[in-house]
């Protein structure tokens, strides 16, 4: 699959969702990169379990399952864990899978876009390895890391604006940029679309890797959702090929 030029998806994507017929707003997270300040609610419970794929190179990487399991303390604190299944195929290589790494993270939303005029929260998320043989396969990496966003979100009229930028550092490596912009809307009371382009840099934002997706969420009851986004590389990182394509489909079960 042959990526979009990065300039050709800048002018469309906004003008696509401005022109579709809505009747109100949606937000980043899954099945996005970029995360946006919302939380669950109060003692509620947001549980993902995603399928994910990425062609990079002769490389095909599967996440099967992805379980991503979010709980709301209060209405402004989201705690979250995550752990991926991976498996792993090079075109001409065996097959590898094994346990990928774990990931515990809590969000504090401290501001609100309705009294503030911008939602604004803080998303701290610790990776920690959980398989020394996913670590020496290369399926996961073996030290700890350290991941420090700041994310906000507001109303650019008929959409939703989702901006997330921060840190993230691992131990044996130098610290690295991420980055996201999210722009979504509702085109009913069921369906949500939404574009963003996200990536990683260093810290003299050199070397950018990044890449660009499109995403859904369809309501299919009361406590359902089917999440689902796809995109490419637009950029690879020094010594390493951009992704050719990218995909992740989800059910999100809320209760």
């Amino acid at each position: 699959m042959k990526p979009v030029p990065a300039a050709w998806l800048r002018r469309v994507l906004p003008l696509a969702l401005v022109l579709a017929p809505a009747t109100g707003r949606a937000q980043g997270g899954p099945p996005l990169v970029t995360d946006d300040p919302g939380t669950p609610g109060n003692r509620r419970w947001e549980i993902n379990v995603a399928f994910t794929f990425e062609r990079r190179g002769t490389a095909r990487t599967f996440e099967t399952p992805l379980v991503d399991a979010n709980y709301g303390l209060g209405d402004r604190i989201q705690l979250k864990i995550e752990m991926p299944w991976i498996v792993r195929r090079e075109d001409a290589g065996p097959r590898q899978d094994g346990a990928g790494n774990a990931l515990f993270g809590v969000k504090w939303r401290f501001l609100d876009e309705a009294t503030r005029g911008v939602a604004v929260a803080v998303y701290p998320q610790i990776e920690v390895n959980t398989s020394a043989y996913s670590a020496r396969r290369g399926l996961a990496e073996k030290e700890p890391g350290l991941l420090l966003p700041l994310s906000l979100q507001k109303a650019v009229g008929p959409l939703s604006a989702n901006v997330e930028i921060g840190h993230a550092f691992r131990r044996g490596q130098k610290p690295v940029w991420v980055y996201g912009l999210a722009l979504g809307r509702e085109l009913s009371e069921k369906l949500e679309v939404m574009a963003e382009i996200f990536g990683r840099a260093s810290s003299r934002w050199t070397g950018i890797g990044s890449g660009w997706n499109l995403g859904l969420r369809w309501k299919l009851g009361k406590r359902c959702v089917l999440l689902a986004s796809a995109g490419a590389g637009i950029a690879g990182s020094e010594g390493e090929p951009r992704a050719s394509f990218q995909g992740y489909s989800a059910l999100q079960l809320v209760f």
